[in-house]
């Protein structure tokens, strides 16, 4: 018995080990963020990946706000990305420091939460899907004459990927670029734009 549980240890220890070795990392450089036009979708578009997130309520009440032009966003962790494309990660807006009064009052209202030195922000655990960008489909920067980016220069952000080179689980985005419309997901009447953000934080 003691043999067999031995065994069963050291096979769960080397599956453990296994599934470390696959992890592998990498970054993606962001420099536009964007939302649906119908408000479910939040979008990140790289050069080689599409991130699509179900939009929170709080955050899409945010982009919505008086105030969304003094939110930043500031990521504080790696985003990992596991079966099926599955990714998932926390991002936190915060009030930048030109905000009113009345900014901050607003957000308040909104279950935004502030620091004893006075930071008022909101974490959102997004969650989501990663797809491949499809074959010739511009980045958003790249796309500058039908979307502006939204923020004020490329970020960096770090990927944990356990998903591997299992290319088969690797889907095609639904995002495609439509010229004089945008970018559109699956269906052409829904249109992302470009989230008014002040900036992305690391």
């Amino acid at each position: 018995m003691r043999r067999i549980l031995t065994t069963l240890l050291l096979s769960a220890l080397v599956l453990m080990a296994a599934g470390c070795a696959s992890t592998k990392v990498y970054t993606e450089d962001v420099s536009t963020l964007m939302v649906s036009s119908d408000s479910k979708t939040f979008a990140v578009l790289g050069p080689r990946y599409h991130y699509l997130f179900d939009m929170p309520s709080a955050m899409s009440q945010a982009m919505a706000s008086g105030f969304r032009t003094r939110l930043t966003a500031v990521v504080l962790r790696d985003f990992h990305v596991g079966a099926d494309g599955f990714t998932w990660g926390f991002v936190r807006l915060q009030l930048t420091g030109d905000a009113s009064p009345r900014d901050r009052q607003e957000a308040l209202a909104m279950h935004f939460q502030t620091t004893k030195e006075g930071l008022v922000y909101y974490t959102h655990h997004i969650k989501g899907k990663r797809y491949l960008a499809r074959p010739g489909t511009p980045s958003a920067a790249q796309a500058a004459g039908a979307i502006s980016a939204s923020l004020d220069q490329s970020y960096r952000v770090t990927v944990q990927d356990s998903q591997g080179s299992a290319d088969m689980m690797k889907l095609l985005s639904p995002v495609t670029f439509l010229a004089g419309t945008g970018f559109v997901v699956a269906n052409p009447a829904v249109v992302l734009f470009a989230l008014p953000v002040a900036g992305l934080e690391p």
